[in-house]
């Protein structure tokens, strides 16, 4: 008896894509570039009958994306943004590309029995319900993301390996997830502070801004020890301009230099950071 085809369909949140190229990597992806190369590495595994990407594509960054997606064979799906805003600070983008695609995945797996793979890319902890329902119903989960902004849950929602888009484009991955160096106290009180200060200091040197949302992606930090360490004076939080999107500053977290444990840790642990 033959083997059962693989058919598979492909769900691109484009905008957690390109904005993780651009806010990590400074780099200003080729949307027929990123097309190519995942719809080749994708269809190792069968044939994509679906293929789906999700932008506001109204937004200035993404003008001409529809057409390259188009001639790669994706069909550009349109999605919504709105601005907030809290207490009368700076108005901020809100996306609903992770949204929409949750509902079109969820749609197909009940309306296309024929589809047994589907192909996610994003690193937005958001899809780990999808994901988990997908699973549910005994389908098969691929992720494909940037090794740098991957929720950790996801990976361990998948069984496969997760596809790489810095491997892909040929980059060097960086931030990517490093075992637990922070540890708590068992009652839940401070974090080890020297360690927290070491790992910082460590990516400030590798980073042009070490961004809150970037840190809070590591399996050794967490909100708890960014808020804590901004009210014993040790981080710093504050926003970074996005030259790309004016509209979507983000947040960034560096060591105050003039606290003294901040001083003292480093140079202590200088020859071991």
């Amino acid at each position: 008896m033959a083997d059962t085809v693989n058919n598979i369909a492909l769900f691109i949140d484009y905008e957690n894509l390109h904005y993780g190229l651009v806010n990590q990597y400074r780099f200003k992806p080729s949307a027929a570039k990123l097309a190519d190369l995942i719809l080749a590495e994708v269809g190792k595994n069968g044939n994509t009958l679906i293929k789906k990407a999700y932008a506001n594509w109204e937004k200035q960054e993404f003008k001409g994306v529809q057409a390259s997606l188009k001639t790669s064979g994706i069909e550009p799906a349109s999605t919504l943004s709105k601005k907030t805003a809290r207490a009368g600070k700076h108005e901020t983008w809100k996306d609903s590309a992770d949204a929409v695609l949750l509902l079109d995945a969820l749609q197909t797996m009940f309306e296309r029995p024929d589809i047994n793979e589907f192909a996610i890319v994003t690193g937005d902890g958001a899809a780990l319900d999808l994901i988990q329902r997908l699973r549910s119903r005994g389908k098969k989960v691929r992720l494909c993301a940037l090794e740098s902004a991957l929720a950790q849950e996801l990976t361990e929602a998948v069984e496969d390996e997760v596809i790489s888009i810095e491997k892909l484009l040929g980059i060097e991955p960086l931030g990517v997830a490093t075992p637990p160096l922070i540890t708590f106290a068992p009652s839940g009180g401070d974090p080890d502070w020297q360690k927290v200060i070491c790992n910082i200091a460590e990516a400030e040197q590798h980073y042009p801004f070490v961004g809150c949302s970037f840190l809070k992606r590591q399996p050794w930090f967490t909100q708890q020890v960014l808020t804590h360490g901004a009210a014993l004076g040790i981080l710093e939080i504050y926003r970074v301009p996005n030259p790309n999107t004016p509209e979507r500053p983000t947040s960034a977290v560096r060591l105050k230099q003039d606290n003294q444990l901040v001083i003292s840790t480093l140079v202590a642990i200088k020859s071991s950071c």
